[in-house]
């Protein structure tokens, strides 16, 4: 199954940039792949969320849990419902001193939609690479706004 994984640092704060990601309606303006985003669910601890988005002009959608450890500053998600035959992977957010944060985002996935024949698996990898990238920009962006 392929993953890809990405890394940046924010200078903020972990508490900060992990309330950020946490919440997901306010970072969807921030997201440029991202489409639509809702919530469909939340606590404290896990959350549903519904994201419609584009790849090469067409829509992907998925369903998906995210499952949030405050005291450790990490999430972990998955999805069982959308175009994805796997979706699952983690975000890691690591304190660099007191004023900044690395965010770590892994994603295995596996996508087999008809229009992704078996030569073209490299280019969704690039555009998985792309959008794991995109969603840390975002989240980048939205801490410094």
């Amino acid at each position: 199954m392929p993953r890809v994984e990405a890394e940046i640092t924010i200078p903020k704060p972990a508490a900060e940039v992990y309330a950020a990601a946490k919440d997901l309606e306010g970072l969807a303006p921030y997201l440029k792949d991202v489409k639509e985003l809702k919530v469909i669910e939340q606590t404290p601890e896990r959350s549903k969320t519904m994201y419609l988005a584009v790849a090469m002009g067409k829509k992907v959608q998925w369903t998906e849990t995210e499952e949030w450890n405050d005291a450790e500053l990490r999430n972990r998600f998955y999805s069982d419902e959308g175009d994805f035959d796997k979706y699952e992977g983690s975000w890691v957010f690591t304190p660099q001193g007191e004023s900044a944060t690395k965010v770590k985002l892994t994603l295995d996935y596996q996508l087999n939609l008809p229009m992704f024949g078996a030569l073209l698996q490299k280019l969704v990898k690039k555009l998985m690479q792309e959008n794991i990238e995109g969603f840390l920009q975002g989240l980048k962006d939205r801490c410094l706004a």
